[in-house]
């Protein structure tokens, strides 16, 4: 990459988020310029369809500090923020979401952390806004991908981070398709530091997780950055088997002694158990195949748009 000519750049992933757009821009460019560093401000279009992605255009042709990366349809969360990694050109990289639940005025506290030495700085959401489902889930989750990744964060589903170019280059090198932005920076490693920031309850526009969502990301965080759950559930069918041989020698030796004794409904309950057990090691390993057929055929992450839409006024 050439020559860096910002020292920040604030990527921002937008999928029909017209209703906080103008309030996101204002409130970032205000602490950008507060901060008294060159900047860019990269709005990433992910397919929007309410209005969206003409108000980008407008913005940028108002501001050349802000660039937008105009995806050709709805890739998903992930594959929009790598889009806008990938054109990032800072010192440091902010990525940081779109519906000002974690705020753009704790951005200085992160960027300090990188002054002092750190290659990435994460948020961790104090007195959070959120439904008591989603803040025990984020816990058990937290919790798990601690573990599995060997970074000990307390808030892993905090959307506002910032990095080091060092840091970005080697995660846009990157070639795997299940990514998760936390995984992924544990992976390239670094010094990390973690960071006490705000959150607010969203005020405009919609969530655009729904339960099923919700359901799917967490499947695709537990399985795309490890195979531990393989290895746990094939732990745990072997106990099952161990266990289920016991049961059977016992049933046979009191049938010997005993005579019959009607133990018919323990060993359907037994045998109900051990066919769940095995139901879902077999869908786990189908997830796991399923990625590997995902990855094999290297369809591309995202796709943008290089010509800007030939409606822009600021192509005329």
């Amino acid at each position: 990459m050439a020559e860096n000519r910002v020292e920040l750049s604030v990527v921002s992933p937008v999928y029909n988020e017209r209703e906080t757009l103008p309030e996101l821009v204002e409130r970032l460019t205000a602490v950008l310029t507060g901060m008294n560093r060159s900047y860019e401000i990269i709005l990433v279009n992910d397919g929007s369809t309410d209005g969206t992605r003409e108000m980008l255009f407008a913005m940028a042709e108002a501001d050349r500090r802000i660039r937008v990366v105009d995806l050709t349809r709805n890739f998903g969360q992930s594959p929009a923020t790598y889009a806008g990694l990938s054109r990032s050109e800072g010192k440091y990289t902010v990525v940081i979401d779109a519906d000002l639940q974690v705020l753009p005025e704790d951005l200085p506290l992160l960027v300090a952390k990188l002054d002092e030495g750190y290659d990435v700085a994460v948020g961790w959401r104090m007195n959070r806004q959120d439904p008591l489902f989603r803040k025990y889930a984020s816990r058990m989750f937290n919790w798990y991908v601690a573990r599995v990744t060997g970074m000990p964060l307390h808030d892993y589903g905090c959307n506002i981070k910032v990095m080091k170019r060092e840091i970005l280059d080697s995660m846009c090198r990157l070639q795997h398709r299940c990514r998760y932005l936390p995984a992924d920076l544990a992976m390239v490693g670094g010094r990390v530091a973690e960071v006490k920031v705000g959150h607010s309850a969203r005020k405009k526009g919609q969530s655009k997780y729904n339960f099923l969502k919700l359901v799917r990301a967490a499947l695709d965080m537990l399985t795309g950055i490890t195979d531990a759950p393989l290895r746990l559930i094939g732990f745990f069918g072997w106990t099952m088997a161990l266990v289920g041989s016991l049961v059977g020698i016992r049933v046979i030796i009191l049938r010997l002694t005993v005579g019959d004794i009607l133990q018919m409904q323990s060993v359907v309950a037994l045998f109900l158990f051990c066919s769940g057990v095995q139901l879902v090691a077999t869908g786990l390993m189908c997830e796991y195949i399923g990625r590997i057929f995902v990855e094999v055929q290297r369809r591309p992450y995202f796709i943008i748009h290089e010509d800007p839409p030939k409606d822009n006024p600021g192509n005329q």
